[in-house]
């Protein structure tokens, strides 16, 4: 795990700017909250969507060995660029986390209860992987369970370093300061423990060269190294 302490610098390698506008991006996501309906449909229809595809690029571009912070995502078209990203990543977590949805839905949350902690263990290792696979193949051929156990099984042990990593930023946010005020540092931070994640993401996905990988139109991801 030692290698992905690099990551740490990541959102200030290179391009600098690209983390500061990108702040600026998340404090009017934030201060959008506050306009009724206009406000939110600026956050669903373009900021939300342009954030997710962001974090999927800095995970493709991470993949491919670039090593400073990604450019923003071109905006070729609202539903390719900006949408298709959104949905994806919506996408990735209501399937990792599905069997404790479903759960809930069926019995009260129990602190001692063992199902509930186990699908809620589970969504939490599963949704990494699919979430890689999905940025770096720009597809919801991504979200196959079979190939999220072959992205796994080549580096087990890292790869639970890197879901520990996820639950240590979890907490990390959780204990951030509240408060109008510092709702804007905590934001700050929120964005940099997540830049610092796809960069992790990304070097995961080029260090191990995972096996070429062919949908049913033909289309093919190769190794990265």
């Amino acid at each position: 795990m030692s290698n992905y302490l690099s990551s740490l610098g990541y959102p200030f390698r290179e391009r600098p700017m690209v983390f500061v506008f990108s702040v600026l991006i998340v404090w009017a996501m934030y201060l959008a909250l506050w306009a009724p309906v206009l406000g939110w449909i600026a956050n669903f229809c373009f900021l939300g969507p342009f954030m997710c595809a962001f974090c999927m690029k800095m995970v493709r571009q991470s993949a491919m060995g670039d090593e400073g912070i990604c450019h923003f995502p071109e905006l070729e078209g609202w539903f390719e660029s900006l949408f298709l990203p959104y949905v994806r990543t919506l996408v990735c977590a209501v399937i990792a986390f599905l069997p404790l949805s479903i759960y809930l839905n069926v019995v009260d949350w129990e602190p001692d209860a063992l199902p509930g902690w186990f699908f809620m263990i589970a969504g939490i290792i599963y949704f990494p992987g699919i979430f890689m696979r999905t940025a770096l193949m720009d597809s919801f051929d991504g979200l196959s369970p079979s190939g999220w156990w072959d992205l796994v099984r080549k580096a087990p042990m890292t790869y639970l370093g890197l879901v520990l990593g996820v639950l240590a930023g979890a907490v990390i946010v959780a204990y951030l300061p509240s408060g109008i005020l510092m709702t804007f540092f905590s934001l700050a931070v929120m964005l940099y423990i997540t830049c610092v994640l796809m960069n992790a993401f990304g070097l995961f996905l080029l260090k191990h060269e995972f096996a070429e990988e062919e949908d049913d139109d033909g289309f093919s991801i190769s190794s990265m190294d």
